[in-house]
């Protein structure tokens, strides 16, 4: 019969960067959250590398992790929340909540809103792909801060596919009604860049784009 789960309530504090998506912390800038979850987990690593393996899920008391067989090429790890909570909490976020943490609303230059969070969740701070295990020391590896999810050149292409599928959408013999709204998408699209100040001290960063609506 599976052993039920020990559900434990840990705090943590893990660093953040200066500010979303950026690569440094001069300003030493921290984030606290608090984790309530299973109090332990099991996971594989490459035997090699330390690397996850996450074909393989994470295990609790309730899988029977520790009696678990470990496959052939990896190394089973125990976490536990009292020695491990961010990397336990970086594989349960769910069962993660933050403190102080509120959302910002941005007005961009468009006139459309921006809403994020004013504190980085860890999965905002950390890839989690690039967990990995020091099977040496016995210690983990979280990696540098995580990059931000959408660049510049993601966003024109991106927006040049929205301009290739709305190629065929006007024509001479449409109503104005329906080809000014067309007329006027295309338009956005193309001086998109320019209304967010791509590649000038006023750039608005690439995840914050927010692309002008298909009148469809």
């Amino acid at each position: 019969m599976p052993t039920p789960i020990t559900t434990q309530t840990t705090s943590f504090t893990f660093d953040i960067a200066d500010r979303l998506y950026a690569s440094t912390s001069t300003q030493g800038k921290s984030a606290t959250g608090t984790y309530t979850g299973p109090d332990r987990l099991w996971v594989f690593v490459d035997s090699t590398t330390g690397e996850m393996q996450w074909q393989f899920a994470p295990l609790t008391t309730r899988d029977d992790g520790a009696d678990v067989p470990t496959p052939l090429g990896t190394t089973k790890v125990e976490i536990t929340a009292d020695d491990n909570p961010i990397i336990i909490s970086m594989i349960k976020e769910d069962c993660v909540t933050y403190d102080d943490v509120s959302t910002i609303d941005e007005t961009l230059p468009d006139g459309t809103v921006f809403t994020f969070n004013s504190v980085a969740t860890l999965s905002q701070t950390y890839n989690i792909a690039n967990l990995t295990y020091n099977l040496i020391t016995n210690t983990w590896d979280i990696g540098n801060f995580i990059g931000a999810p959408i660049e510049w050149d993601d966003v024109i292409t991106y927006r040049n596919n929205r301009l290739t599928a709305s190629d065929g959408k006007i024509s001479p013999d449409m109503p104005d009604n329906v080809k000014q709204p067309w007329i006027d998408y295309r338009q956005a699209l193309r001086e998109l860049p320019v209304t967010y100040g791509q590649g000038t001290d006023n750039e608005i960063e690439a995840w914050k784009v927010n692309y002008p609506q298909s009148p469809e």
